[in-house]
């Protein structure tokens, strides 16, 4: 990828974190509940001789960095307008609520600990990682922008890593925001009740 297209991603990247963005179910629900399951295919058994030590590590840091990332996450709600509707002969706006949510600064540093700390990890067990440091963020970063890519397979030695660290922290994430905020609890689920 030209060394250009890759700072205007990371770039836009950055800029959307100090953004609220809509909460979805698909990024706060089924991508966690994805990669949790993909963890439960690529998981390393006792044969393959990673230390039970380093796969209890990977689940601490993942809830770690998940907790980290809630913790200064801003939470709003607002309205947008949907459309128009006539009242007695009037065309009057219609609005829908939606609740917005802003990571910052500490989402951003937890996204970046995610790929340090898979990079840490594999250069520890003499892994072999098919990408390079620049490449995990912005293929990372892209993941962050457009859902359908975390759905997609890692390969390699480190899978299990990334979808460790993946589903932890952000399955520890979207329970962290509903534990402190109930418009995030509410939206994710009773969507219908409180969209109406």
């Amino acid at each position: 990828m030209p060394i250009i297209i890759t700072i205007l991603i990371l770039i836009y990247f950055i800029y959307q974190q100090f953004e609220y963005e809509k909460i979805r179910r698909i990024t706060y629900v089924a991508i966690p509940i994805f990669a949790i399951y993909q963890i439960t295919q690529t998981l390393p058994d006792m044969k393959s001789g990673t230390p039970v030590f380093i796969v209890i590590l990977v689940f601490i840091l993942g809830a770690g960095i998940g907790l980290f990332q809630a913790s200064k996450a801003q939470v709003k709600e607002a309205r947008a307008q949907i459309g128009f509707a006539e009242v007695a002969g009037e065309e009057l706006p219609v609005y829908k609520k939606q609740v917005l949510v802003k990571g910052g600064a500490r989402y951003l540093i937890g996204w970046a600990a995610i790929i340090l700390a898979k990079f840490f990890l594999a250069l520890l067990l003499h892994l072999h990682i098919h990408e390079s440091l620049i490449d995990a963020f912005v293929q990372d970063a892209l993941k962050d922008m457009f859902f359908f890519l975390s759905f997609t397979q890692k390969e390699g030695a480190t899978a299990w890593m990334d979808w460790t660290l993946i589903g932890i922290s952000s399955a520890v994430y979207t329970l962290r925001l509903m534990q402190k905020h109930p418009l995030v609890k509410a939206k994710l689920i009773r969507k219908k009740e409180h969209d109406h």
